[in-house]
């Protein structure tokens, strides 16, 4: 799926991913491994050409935010699921745009409100990722609604259906690039927006322990 620094955790969540895709056959790599060094994304590499300095990604610190990430199971199918938090005050290390200040503004939100959990799962050739996104103080009719209009406008997601999977109420579509079968999925839940990527029953076994 197309990776954008709009909703950040939904990027992050694509990188761990893609990172988990590209090692699922090497034995050598751990999927720890693969989610604390993730791959820079194109905005990521280009900003560090013009500074002339390394993406900064792997000397975030990746466990900012431990309440957020212990939300999530440690293991889905059988398969670890291994999920890294920032604060919002690192996001900026990450290259921000304005698009998200945009979506920031738009929920009256400012980084320091913002905390982010996100991980994956390896099934083969098949990847779980995992997201979440909390704004303390935040909606949560408001903060799914302007998440959903900025994921729309950069065509993350499109079509979302109403669906209840894992005994919760989700918005859930396919993947609009067509480069994958798995699918999307939204759950809000009080200030917090977890999202993910991948077949229904993993996701299900996720959101089962949720809030």
């Amino acid at each position: 799926m197309k990776r954008t620094s709009i909703l950040l955790v939904a990027l992050l969540a694509l990188v761990v991913a893609a990172c988990s895709s590209e090692t699922a056959d090497s034995p050598s790599t751990t999927a720890s491994e693969a989610a604390a060094t993730p791959e820079p994304t194109p905005e990521a590499s280009a900003e560090a050409g013009e500074s002339g300095s390394p993406a900064a990604i792997p000397s975030i610190d990746l466990d900012g935010a431990p309440e957020l990430a212990a939300r999530f199971p440690d293991t889905v199918g059988g398969q670890p699921l291994v999920v890294q938090s920032m604060r919002g005050d690192q996001l900026p290390e990450m290259g921000t745009d304005q698009a998200f200040q945009d979506f920031l503004d738009s929920i009256d939100a400012q980084l320091e409100d913002v905390s982010v959990a996100f991980g994956g799962a390896t099934f083969g050739e098949s990847v779980l990722s995992v997201g979440a996104f909390r704004v303390l103080g935040a909606e949560e009719d408001e903060l799914e609604r302007e998440f959903i209009a900025a994921s729309e406008e950069a065509g993350d997601v499109t079509a979302l259906d109403e669906a209840t999977v894992g005994g919760k109420e989700v918005l859930t579509g396919s993947d609009p690039s067509g480069q994958s079968s798995a699918s999307v999925f939204i759950y809000t839940k009080d200030d917090t927006l977890y999202f993910f990527t991948g077949s229904e029953e993993q996701v299900a076994e996720v959101l089962e322990v949720l809030p």
